[in-house]
């Protein structure tokens, strides 16, 4: 053996094939040859005449097999340098297998291909495990819809084909990605836990996420790129942070790791992991739209439903109630609550309509002050969405009784803007964060949502509240204008008809009396002790109020100057709130109507409106009454001046006279054609020293009560008293075509009458009687002659001069009747005159004797006249 390794070694090693067959051939063909001669030559063989055939074809044979053999040994030699030539062009080593012989080379060859055909075969097993592990988690994407359950299978999947033991998976939080969330973790539960939060500026993991790229951590003790140690839930030193794409952005990573510190990660662990998460990652952003898309839908129901309660037939606290109801079907809130910002008080806040699932130390209509800093005060001034996750560092006052009551729980705070201001907050209380998700997107759309549904009911509610005071002004004013105008029955109705509908506590009203306030009517109060007190003007409210002649409106406490403390001895509560309205009259103040205390809010303008409407109203009323008092008043003594002036004035006459000024059309000066007529007692100076004065004037009265009614009847007035006689007129203020015929039928029945008295007084007093008239027809002014202390309503002109002057001419006939031309011609009826030597100037002067015949006109309107 010795001595084969030796010639191996020595002539074989690292010899080439034909080398070694000819070396072969030498050993088996030469040698035993070279033997055979020196045997054969030994012991006389090679003399036989055979020998040199047999050595001629043994050599021949010799040569025919050692050309075979080459031959073979070519195209083996040929086969080695070509598998050995691509040996070492794919898989290239430290020794080229070109310095080996052919055999050798042959079979290093073929122990290369083994390995490749071995590391092959392990990576096909590989790749069918992948396979596997991909059809498997494509065949669970069809079988769940839970995108938690894809992660988690996701993550064991990528354990699995890492060899690992230790992986979480990290989900951006929206929208802000300021956190990451855990969604799912293998191993590491005593380090964290799903639905855990780690901050993204904090985590080794923001790199993957702003590279787009794996991380591949060989020694996170050695790594240079993070500047600092290990943490404990990676696992170990080494480990692969993967980045979770999806066809629009990245929405997180998955962390590798394993137990084994001697085990490390390469690239190619990475590059075996990118198929897998990016199919979880289709897999997961398809069941994200899917989940979003029923998001939508949802939100889309959700605002159908809204708009549907919004438009429907619920009014008041029952239509927010079915709003929250809609609300709480997307967002499972444990409690929710409204609150409106006061109108009158920006810092103080109302519970309007609050829902909860359990009883809770808060209730509607509750008022809170708003503290600068606190989180409703900051809702409410930056008009934005706050949420509140830990209610434990919560320190101001009104952020403990809205948020701090219960178990901790997330709070949800929107703003509720009203005509592009903020005046509301929605409240929602959760115990889970997750719960807003579903509504941070449409948070907006359902407060704009909310604040027109609270402004629907404020405007029903004003609505109502304006039909209802319309309805109760109607009825005071029906109840005004029917009233007996008896003030007292007036102010108190008005008083309990304030009480109906301000809805206060106290009420009072004031009348001004003597430059001070007088109580005159209230409702809740101690009237006895209010009608001893009186108010200056300035004092107190009402006195203020009557002293300025403006409204007041307060809601404050006692501390305001305005409360007046004397005032207030005969209220049974405490006045925190007021309103006081004045009442005027011709642009005086009158009085002020006083309400204390509004039931369920504070006072605002439309209550001012409101009372200044009912106040304008009572002002009528009083002023009605009072011109009732004055009407009645001078209706009494136009009566006794109408039956006192009728003595003088015929009836229709009067009337025409106090028409027209009621109308407006009074009376002026005029120049007009009248008739005139002038009576006259003969010898009357002998006659009043014989009766003497009180007979005198007893026999003038009957006289001129008989001879005036004359007048009247033939529709003329007494114009003056002349002492023992008067002046007549006929044709004003009224005038018509028989103006001169009803004079001269007046002053027939004038002289006719002074038979009849003198039959009345001759017997008693001893007297008789004797007249002269006289008649004239011209142009004269009348009207209201005088000054302003004494007015008359006489004729002036010398048309009076005229019918004086002709009576002159009376004086010596008794009895006797003179009218002028101008009278004759202006009488439409036919006369019997006597024609008088005596002229007036160049007017000829007639004694009427009678009437011949009264023509029709004339007749037809004494007729109509006398019926």
């Amino acid at each position: 053996m010795k001595l084969y390794h030796w010639l191996e070694h020595k002539y074989i090693h690292k010899k080439n094939l034909h080398f070694k067959l000819n070396f072969i051939f030498f050993l088996f063909f030469i040698i035993p040859i070279l033997g055979f001669i020196y045997f054969g030559a030994r012991y006389d063989i090679l003399t036989d005449r055979f020998i040199p055939f047999f050595f001629i074809g043994l050599l021949v044979c010799s040569f025919f097999g050692l050309t075979l053999l080459r031959r073979i040994f070519d195209k083996i030699s040929l086969v080695s340098e070509n598998i050995s030539r691509r040996i070492d062009m794919q898989f290239p080593r430290d020794i080229a297998l070109s310095d080996q012989d052919e055999m050798t080379r042959l079979i290093r060859a073929f122990s290369i291909l083994e390995n490749q055909v071995e590391t092959a075969s392990d990576k096909l097993k590989q790749k069918d495990q992948e396979i596997s592990i991909f059809k498997d988690l494509s065949e669970l994407c069809y079988l769940t819809s839970d995108p938690d359950e894809i992660i988690h299978i996701a993550l064991e999947r990528a354990l699995e084909l890492s060899d690992s033991e230790l992986g979480s998976v990290l989900i951006l939080e929206k929208p802000d990605h300021l956190n990451f969330k855990v969604r799912a973790c293998i191993g590491l539960e005593q380090y964290i836990k799903n639905g855990d939060r780690i901050a993204f500026e904090d985590s080794i993991a923001k790199y993957a996420v702003l590279n787009k790229s794996p991380i591949v951590v060989k020694d996170i003790e050695k790594d240079n790129r993070f500047g600092r140690t290990n943490r404990s839930h990676y696992g170990t030193k080494s480990f692969i942070c993967m980045p979770i794409k999806t066809s629009r952005d990245i929405i997180g990573v998955m962390t590798i790791s394993r137990k084994d510190n001697t085990r490390i990660y390469t690239q190619k662990d990475a590059d075996l992991l990118t198929s897998l998460i990016s199919n979880a990652a289709f897999t997961f952003e398809n069941l994200e739209l899917q989940k979003m898309s029923k998001n939508h839908a949802q939100h889309f129901r959700l605002m159908a439903n809204l708009i549907k309660i919004i438009g429907s037939s619920f009014r008041h606290s029952e239509l927010l109630h079915a709003f929250l109801t809609e609300l709480k079907s997307i967002v499972d809130f444990e409690a929710a609550f409204i609150l409106l910002v006061d109108r009158h008080r920006s810092d103080c806040l109302t519970i309007l309509e609050l829902m909860a699932n359990e009883p809770l130390l808060i209730s509607k209509n509750n008022q809170y002050t708003i503290k600068p800093g606190s989180y409703l005060d900051r809702s409410i001034k930056q008009d934005v969405t706050l949420v509140i996750k830990d209610t434990d560092p919560l320190t101001e006052k009104v952020d403990l009784a809205l948020f701090g009551w219960g178990s901790p729980k997330v709070f949800l705070l929107t703003p509720l803007k009203f005509d592009g201001n903020v005046r509301g907050i929605l409240a929602l209380a959760a115990k889970k964060v997750e719960a807003f998700n579903k509504i941070l997107k449409l948070i907006d759309w359902i407060a704009s949502g909310l604040a027109l549904t609270i402004e629907r009911n404020q405007l029903f509610s004003a609505v109502v509240k304006r039909n209802k005071e319309l309805d109760s002004l109607k009825q005071i004013g029906s109840a005004l204008a029917s009233s007996t105008f008896d003030i007292r029955q007036v102010l108190n109705y008005t008083m309990d008809m304030i009480r109906v509908i301000m809805n206060v506590e106290v009420g009072s009203l004031y009348l001004v009396k003597d430059k001070e306030l007088e109580f005159a009517a209230a409702f809740n109060m101690d009237v006895k002790v209010h009608q001893k007190n009186r108010l200056k003007l300035g004092q107190g409210i009402p006195g203020y109020v009557a002293a300025r002649g403006e409204p007041i409106l307060l809601n404050s406490d006692q501390s305001s100057g305005h409360f007046f403390p004397e005032m207030d001895e005969g209220l049974q509560i405490k006045p925190n709130s007021a309103l006081c309205v004045p009442m005027i009259s011709q642009g005086m103040v009158i009085g002020v109507i006083e309400v204390l205390n509004k039931i369920n809010g504070d006072f605002d303008a439309n209550d001012r409106d409101l009372l200044q409407s009912i106040a304008s109203s009572v002002s009528i009323a009083i002023e009605n009454a009072n011109l009732y008092k004055e009407t009645v008043s001078m209706a009494e003594n136009e009566r006794g001046i109408r039956r006192m002036f009728q003595k003088f004035v015929p009836k229709e006459v009067l009337e025409k006279i106090l028409y027209g000024s009621e109308s407006g059309q009074e009376r002026v000066e005029e120049l007009k054609t009248l008739t005139l007529i002038n009576i006259d007692l003969r010898g009357f100076s002998s006659i009043a020293r014989k009766l003497g004065p009180q007979k005198t004037v007893s026999l003038l009265n009957h006289f001129f009560s008989v001879m005036g009614g004359i007048v009247f009847e033939h529709h003329g007035i007494v114009d003056k008293y002349l002492g023992d006689g008067f002046l007549a007129i006929f044709g004003a203020p009224a005038s018509s075509i028989c103006d001169a015929d009803n004079a001269i039928l007046a002053a027939l029945a004038m002289k006719k009458a002074v038979v009849s008295i003198n039959n009345a007084i001759t017997p008693t007093m001893g007297v008789t009687l004797k007249i002269g008239i006289s008649i004239h027809t011209g142009e004269a002014v009348v009207g209201n002659i005088g000054f302003d202390m004494k007015m008359d309503y006489t004729v002036i002109g010398d048309s009076v001069n005229d019918v004086f002057r002709l009576q002159d001419r009376t004086k010596p006939y008794p009895n006797i009747i003179l009218v002028s031309e101008k009278t004759s011609r202006a009488s439409r009826s036919s006369l019997d005159l006597i024609k008088m030597d005596q002229t007036l100037g160049d007017m000829k002067i007639f004694e009427l004797v009678g009437i011949k015949e009264v023509k029709d006109p004339c007749e037809i309107q004494r007729i109509v006249a006398h019926h």
